[in-house]
């Protein structure tokens, strides 16, 4: 691009390039013109002589934007174009070092052209530095005398030559004195070899070695630099250590803390601190796990610690997701319980899985249902969403809880077991969800969720009955066993106070950042004001969907069924049929097996996909009758190394299904201590809650207020639930006239009133109505909805 400037005259020296006046020959669009005249921004080329092109008249910023535009001089060449100086590499340095640069570049410019910058064209080099009568030697000791005697400056030919030369390679930065430039160290006249071991010596007491205290430190540095530098490197006295280690930013005191504590100050990273931002909802959102400090009791019947996984909008600073999984720690097993566990694949403890990380993602981008029991104020029909202009374009908003929908763009997560799975990234990339792994050993890089963990501990968790603190000083006397609130039961009190106890809470990093005196904002009012600029896309996931979020294995099916996991499951429908016994095709570490998807929390069935149709095919766990009840694959471990300890196999799983009927049976009885388990009464639905500035809520939220009261009399025995589609998401069965003249039935699993047809305003939006908390509770909570027809033993 050609840089035109009007109105100046031409100028010799280092002038800009493309300066055009009247007279000029210039090149455009393969003719050769003659600028005749300028009017304002417009600029009049007459075609040169013998040229056949109409004079023409174009503007200045069109000619500027013309790649073939060009300035030529007399002979008709390009005229040759100096370039602008950089002045912005003088921001840096003091104004007396600019000024002298400035000078400097007067004085190099003359030696080199004959002409000082911005004198008329018509100018004459001054005596002694014409380039056609003086040479170069001659004009560096001209420039130099007349320095010397004008600037009194002690300066020698070769002064000017060096100068002259650093311009020509470096421009005006050439110019500059360097020593204007350099910056005082930290470590002063010491050697920067003894600083740098010095540091290396002290990361490595850090990290590795006990606690010590300063004397130690300078008397290993001598013997280290010593071996390693050599006598002739000098170390410093003790007193002049001492104030090094104070530059450097080392307390010399806190050498002695523990271990724990020198690793954390360590990875501390170095100011000027920053803080994390983010210009939209889900532009950037945390996740990570912690230990909530809560004991519950689990599903085998003992209290449990319980782990929470929750995803943090940075913008909003708002709870989008939150999954609560029992964690318990590995224990002691004989030699035979050690190896029928490692048969089954598990690990020593259990907590949270990869599967629930990916959940986790299906959680952000669905809105969470009103669960019965909740406060009305929970509703986001009461909040401070946006919910009128949300339910217009997402049904599912209408019994949606107080929590936003937000779809990540970025996640951040640290190099937990959990996120460093290959499952967590495939459903990264399924969502399109781009991951950013943080630095190792460095919590600030994920400040926000940490410090929200935080918060929920202090606001929701120290609430609770059964808290048991960060450590032994943080925790009472002693929890009773019997008063403990079951994990689900948990859930739900967690749910209703991120809706009402976090999102409608004040947060101080939520100023308005134009007018800091106001109060803060909640995270729910920040929301509503990003969508408006950031806008919202309901996204509905099928049951489809939530299967690709699931955990993979690569299965072959025998005539039995598919045996995984010493499991065996079949499809009672012949639905397995088609690749039973049959290999799938697929090379490399499949070896012709079957994709399959399992879900650990529900493992009385799976999913088998045939790949060359694309459908699923649900298998259920083939002796799920004799268990009858939910169960999770850590029960079955637990069965299994109780059937071991008998003298039984871990592939018997028709007698291992059998001891897990049994210890949920015992689970289901209590502990064998006098007392029975409840949970805490008189308790208030939401811990934490501070009503002063908690909205009010009439009543509690019942999904089914208005259903008919079931007449349990006269039910009859229900042996086998026959269900033709065991998804949640089969298609409903077309009515009669009859029926639906009769209106929608109304039972324990519908509300009454409930519309049976989609408004049309939302008619395009397909399966949009299928809210997650079916899904969710099929993938996790449900058992299987097929139970096998029972053997015929005869």
């Amino acid at each position: 691009m050609s840089e035109i400037l009007t109105g100046r005259p031409r100028v010799s020296g280092l002038a800009p390039r493309g300066i055009v006046a009247p007279g000029d020959r210039v090149r455009w669009m393969g003719e050769r013109y003659t600028v005749s005249a300028l009017s304002g921004t417009t600029v009049h080329l007459a075609p040169a002589p013998g040229s056949a092109a109409p004079p023409i008249a174009a503007t200045i910023q069109f000619l500027a934007v013309a790649e073939d535009f060009a300035v030529l001089d007399e002979t008709g060449l390009l005229l040759a174009a100096d370039p602008f100086p950089n002045w912005a590499m003088l921001e840096g340095v003091s104004p007396d070092c600019a000024r002298d640069a400035r000078i400097w570049r007067r004085h190099v410019i003359e030696v080199d052209t004959g002409l000082l910058p911005d004198v008329p064209e018509s100018s004459r080099p001054r005596e002694g530095y014409d380039p056609d009568r003086f040479t170069l030697v001659e004009r560096y000791q001209r420039k130099a005398a007349e320095l010397s005697a004008v600037l009194d400056w002690t300066v020698s030919w070769k002064t000017v030559q060096r100068k002259r030369l650093a311009f020509l390679k470096e421009d005006i930065w050439g110019l500059v004195d360097k020593r204007c430039t350099r910056k005082s160290t930290l470590h002063g006249r010491t050697d920067s070899r003894v600083v740098d071991l010095l540091l290396a010596l002290h990361e490595r007491q850090a990290k590795e070695q006990a606690a010590t205290d300063a004397r130690t430190l300078f008397k290993n540095l001598r013997s280290a630099a010593r071996a390693s530098l050599g006598p002739a490197v000098k170390v410093p006295a003790d007193p002049t250590l001492y104030a090094l280690l104070k530059r450097l930013g080392i307390d010399a005191m806190q050498l002695r803390d523990p271990t724990r504590r020198r690793k954390d100050r360590f990875n501390r990273p170095a100011p000027p601190f920053g803080v994390t931002t983010a210009t939209a909802p889900g532009e950037l959102v945390q996740i990570d796990s912690t230990a909530l400090d809560v004991k519950v009791l689990g599903d085998d019947g003992r209290p449990t610690q319980v782990e929470l996984t929750a995803a943090i909008d940075v913008f909003t600073r708002s709870i989008i997701a939150a999954v609560l999984r029992p964690k318990t720690a590995g224990r002691r097993r004989t030699r035979q319980q050690t190896r029928a566990l490692l048969s089954t694949g598990t690990s020593k403890g259990r907590a949270t899985k990869a599967v629930d990380a990916s959940l986790l993602l299906a959680l952000c981008m669905v809105p969470a249902p009103m669960r019965p029991g909740f406060d009305a104020a929970a509703s986001a029909a009461r909040s401070d969403l946006p919910y009128e202009e949300l339910l217009e374009v997402d049904a599912r908003m209408e019994h949606a809880a107080a929590r936003p929908v937000i779809m990540p763009e970025t996640i951040v997560i640290d190099h937990g077991t959990v996120f460093a799975g290959q499952t967590f990234f495939d459903a990264c990339s399924y969502l399109g969800i781009c991951v950013r792994p943080a630095r190792k050993r460095t919590p600030t890089d994920k400040a926000i969720v940490e410090r929200t963990f935080e918060s929920i501990k202090s606001l929701f968790s120290q609430h609770v009955n059964s808290y048991t603190g960060r450590d032994f000083s943080r925790r009472g006397r002693e929890i009773d066993p019997d008063r403990l609130w079951t994990l689900q039961e948990l859930d739900d009190l967690l749910q209703e106070w991120i809706a009402i106890g976090w999102q409608a809470r004040p947060h101080e990093e939520l100023r308005s950042p134009y007018e800091p005196n106001l109060p803060p904002l909640t995270p729910n009012q920040v929301y509503a004001a990003g969508v408006q600029a950031a806008g919202y896309l309901p996204i509905p996931l099928g049951f489809a969907d939530y299967l690709q979020l699931l955990p993979t294995a690569w299965v072959g099916v025998r005539d039995d069924g598919i045996r995984f996991k010493n499991r065996t499951y079949d499809n009672f429908k012949g639905e397995l049929e088609g690749v039973r016994n049959t290999p799938s095709g697929l090379k490399g570490k499949k070896r012709n097996g079957w994709e399959l998807r399992y879900n650990p929390y529900t493992p009385e069935q799976v999913w088998l996909r045939d790949h060359r149709s694309g459908e699923w095919i649900t298998a259920v766990f083939k002796h799920q009758h004799l268990i009858g009840a939910p169960w999770t694959q850590h029960l079955w471990d637990t069965a299994t190394a109780e059937y071991v300890a008998r003298g039984g196999r871990h592939s018997d799983d028709e007698n291992i299904a059998q001891v897990l009927a049994d210890l949920l049976e015992r689970a289901g009885q209590g502990p064998d201590e006098p007392g029975v388990v409840s949970v805490p009464d008189g308790y208030a639905p939401v811990p934490g809650l501070d009503g002063g500035w908690a909205p009010s809520g009439d009543g509690v939220f019942d999904p089914f207020a208005d259903a008919e009261t079931l007449d349990l009399d006269a039910l009859g025995p229900l042996t086998v639930l026959e269900l033709d589609e065991p998804s949640l998401y089969a298609p409903a069965p077309s009515l009669t006239e009859e029926e639906t003249a009769a209106g929608p039935a109304r039972g324990s699993d519908a509300p009454a009133g409930a519309d049976t047809e989609e408004p049309s305003l939302l008619a395009d939006l397909g399966d949009l109505d299928d809210s997650l908390d079916g899904a969710a509770r099929l993938l996790l909570d449900l058992p299987a909805e097929i139970n096998p027809p029972q053997e015929d033993t005869r």
